[in-house]
């Protein structure tokens, strides 16, 4: 198998670490566990480094020939999304190196490595709400996912889970970062009200504060809270109505494989 390995500027000391990668996970479960499911997330401490590894799910046929000959890997395009974000002042966690595994041209596997981030998930800030405290951070969060859009910045996995944040220790303000960043695309222009919407409706946290973001993010692009709700919540519903009818129908497969 060859593998494909690139470190970013200042990591040269890591090459080793990264290197063992592959040998490390098809041993078992390494480090410190953070995930584990289709894709695998572990923390590591090397040195004075806390690094955090993802390793993609393994690729069949189909995905190998897709990603080993017509796309850049998920792990590639997660590492020049972060060297992108941060040039444009948008939080992600400092992108390290990225590694790809290929058999016969055909990609296998494929990990990311960036430093660890102290920061916690949105999720808990939305569940609190209406707590005053939550409510803050929800309007600065609204702040920062408007100047994201204005950007050209979309991120079409935006879920509480992949942002997250704290306080800067000095000025008491909220920060934000961004992370499963593979799935992104950059445009020249802002986001349209159309695609903003279809960004935000993957926002999976209660009705209540979902409304009190659409109502924020409209008044920080300076857009009509009343077609920004009444969108935003048909794109939700949709999106829901999906997702359920997706799950309904892997259930129902499961069964009959189950019946076999």
């Amino acid at each position: 198998m060859r593998t494909t390995l690139f470190l970013g500027p200042g990591f040269g000391a890591l090459r080793g670490f990264v290197e063992r990668l592959p040998e490390r996970f098809a041993a078992g479960p390494c480090g410190e566990v953070l995930h584990a499911g289709r894709n695998t997330v572990a923390a590591f401490a090397v040195g004075d480094e806390r690094l955090v590894v993802k390793r993609y799910e393994r690729c069949g046929v189909w995905r190998g020939i897709v990603y080993g000959l017509f796309r850049r890997s998920k792990a590639r395009r997660a590492y020049e999304h972060a060297v992108r974000l941060r040039a444009l002042g948008i939080g992600t966690p400092e992108p390290v190196a990225w590694v790809e595994c290929r058999r016969r041209g055909l990609l296998r596997d494929a990990y990311s490595v960036t430093r660890r981030s102290d920061r916690r998930p949105l999720s808990r800030a939305a569940e609190a709400y209406p707590d005053p405290g939550a409510a803050e951070v929800l309007d600065a969060f609204a702040r920062f996912a408007a100047r994201l859009h204005e950007a050209g910045v979309c991120h079409d996995d935006f879920n509480h889970g992949n942002i997250l944040w704290d306080r800067d220790p000095a000025t008491g303000d909220c920060r934000f970062e961004l992370i499963d960043i593979n799935r992104m695309r950059f445009f020249r222009r802002p986001l349209s009200a159309r695609r903003s919407m279809v960004s935000l409706r993957r926002l999976s946290c209660p009705p209540e504060a979902f409304l009190y973001l659409l109502d924020r993010y409209a008044r920080h692009r300076g857009r009509s809270v009343e077609e920004t709700l009444l969108g935003g919540l048909l794109l939700r519903l949709l999106f829901v109505r999906r997702k359920r009818f997706k799950r309904r129908l892997r259930e129902r497969h499961r069964a009959l494989r189950a019946k076999k």
